[in-house]
């Protein structure tokens, strides 16, 4: 069994005939009925009933089209990758993104790299912390984005945006009407909620931890921040994550001078010996484009 068969088998049952399948071929009719019987002869059932005036699948035949079709149709598609590959371009693209980003302009850049290059995949991972260096460093990803920057000779590094954080509690607890005066003190013994560092074999990192005070640990932004608004604990959050809450009364901002917000810069790092193609550049030029 050829695909140059299975190709012939399509275009007999898209056509209608042998004649006018050969001519979609540009092969003689008698080359492609010799060919379309020792695939069936090679099968041991008859693929065409030849009682009629035009050729008609056999419940055999139709069973075998429609895997034809499918072959043909992964045949196509590893025909577009390799020529995608040959072009210079990347078969995957990996990216590790800090979880305090917003989501959204990233997703532009990606949307516009898949519309320029459809044949390369993306892979997106969110990390906490030192989660995203570790992806890098692992080779887990080509890029990331990452609030966890430490130096390092071997990596290109850009700053390209920063995210605010500010502290906050719940407003239904009895800190909101102090939140102008509180002290590092008063919530010594307050529930400190915390997103725990994706890292796994790291130096795991730790940001806005009141040492001593009780802690529930969470895996992610979104999971703290549904904890906060049910009125539990406090925490230090990234203020485009909150801004709603805090509008809506949910959550209060404290503005005391322990608790003044502060901004965590973004890098964009890949590593400096690892080479890119057509794909991973263009993904390095657009994320340092985006409009935060």
């Amino acid at each position: 069994m050829t695909l140059e068969q299975l190709k012939y088998l399509q275009a007999i049952v898209q056509h209608g005939s042998f004649r006018a399948a050969a001519e979609s071929v540009f092969r003689s009719q008698s080359s492609l009925s010799i060919s379309i019987k020792k695939l069936e002869q090679e099968l041991g059932f008859d693929i065409f009933t030849r009682d009629n005036y035009r050729p008609k699948l056999t419940a055999n035949g139709s069973a075998i089209y429609q895997k034809t079709m499918h072959l043909l149709e992964k045949s196509d598609e590893l025909k577009g990758l390799a020529a995608h590959l040959a072009t210079g371009c990347e078969a995957e693209i990996s990216l590790a993104i800090s979880a305090i980003l917003p989501i959204e302009p990233i997703i532009q850049v990606l949307n516009g790299i898949d519309k320029d290059y459809p044949e390369s995949r993306m892979r997106i991972m969110v990390e906490t912390l030192s989660g995203t260096m570790e992806r890098l460093l692992d080779d887990d990803a080509d890029i990331v984005l990452t609030d966890s920057l430490e130096p390092n000779n071997n990596l290109e590094t850009k700053l390209i945006t920063q995210v605010t954080f500010v502290s906050v509690v719940p407003s239904a607890s009895k800190w909101k009407k102090y939140a102008s005066t509180l002290t590092e003190r008063d919530l010594e013994h307050e529930t400190l909620i915390v997103v725990r560092d994706t890292s796994y074999h790291s130096t795991r990192i730790s940001k806005g931890i009141l040492e001593g005070a009780p802690q529930w640990v969470v895996n992610d932004l979104a999971t703290k921040r549904r904890i906060l608004c049910s009125g539990k604990g406090w925490g230090r959050m990234p203020l485009h994550i909150i801004a709603d809450d805090i509008e809506q009364g949910k959550l209060t901002v404290l503005t005391s001078p322990d608790f003044q917000s502060f901004n965590t810069p973004i890098f964009l790092v890949r590593k400096k010996n690892r080479p890119f193609g057509n794909v991973g550049n263009a993904l390095w030029q657009a994320l340092q484009g985006i409009t935060w």
